[in-house]
């Protein structure tokens, strides 16, 4: 069983940049994998008990509230500490970086999208596809993947009622080739196989109440960073640098969408995320 943790990053009252990204983790791993995060973030509170209730990263990276009072050097160390912890043993990196004028032009293309205009839902359900389409390569794994995401009362209902519809749309996120007599072709995809991989429903769970959850937060983050300095300017010297340097880290495990089959599905997401970020 796996066990994949979700947040999201930016806003449209923020900049044009939009991330959410998952670690995966399995499930044999999870109490090892959560104890070790624990025990970071306890070495932090203990040294600095007033910034327990607040590690949100953007205020923790930047300084703000009972941050403040933690020098800039520990800070950007317990980012890294974060990042190189989520890719150890084994752990796996799924998201997506949108640019919200690129996501709307998409929605305004009209490619039969489910989700209209919804850019979280339309998040949500891509990562779900290439989680659907990792895990089904892995022998008896069906349904055995748990998604966990940051607590998000408007947005939950729909991603639940989106995977338990199975809409067809997004069938070529996980499809696969088969060959036969020297012909390779792509395999349709039964109702029943759409999302298979995926245990009956999400789960929602607040971020202070998972240290895992927090770890997706800070990898959406890095990400929305590494992106947002492809255009704006650096807020302190080497931060460009920094965050490539991140980047670096989580992206040689992060799973790709990888070759696919060209459908609106496809041309949507191609239309709608980031110039800076490789499906």
């Amino acid at each position: 069983m796996k066990f994949i943790y979700v947040d999201e990053s930016g806003g449209r009252d923020q900049n044009d940049v939009f991330t959410m990204c998952g670690l995966m983790v399995d499930a044999y791993k999870l109490r090892k994998k959560t104890e070790d995060f624990d025990q970071l973030l306890e070495g932090i509170y203990s040294k600095y008990p007033g910034v327990r209730k607040d590690l949100k990263t953007t205020k923790f990276i930047n300084g703000d509230g009972g941050w403040s009072k933690v020098p800039a050097d520990e800070r950007k160390a317990l980012l890294y500490q974060l990042c190189e912890l989520a890719v150890s043993n084994g752990g796996k990196i799924f998201g997506i970086g949108l640019s919200f004028s690129r996501f709307d032009a998409a929605a305004q293309v009209g490619l039969g999208q489910p989700f209209g205009k919804n850019y979280w839902l339309a998040s949500a359900m891509f990562l779900c596809g290439v989680i659907q389409k990792r895990m089904q390569a892995v022998s008896e794994s069906k349904g055995l993947t748990v998604v966990i995401m940051d607590d998000n009362k408007q947005e939950m209902p729909g991603l639940a009622e989106a995977l338990n519809k199975n809409n067809a749309w997004y069938d070529a996120l996980y499809q696969v080739q088969e060959e036969k007599r020297g012909v390779k072709r792509w395999v349709p995809r039964a109702d029943a196989d759409r999302f298979d991989q995926i245990v009956n429903t999400p789960f929602a769970v607040k971020s202070d109440h998972s240290s895992l959850v927090q770890v997706a937060d800070a990898i959406s983050y890095v990400y929305r960073r590494h992106l947002e300095l492809m255009a704006l300017p650096e807020v302190w010297s080497g931060e460009k640098q920094y965050y490539e340097q991140l980047f670096t880290m989580l992206d040689s495990q992060r799973e790709k969408m990888g070759r696919c089959v060209e459908t609106p599905c496809v041309h949507f997401f191609k239309r709608a995320c980031h110039t800076g970020w490789k499906l």
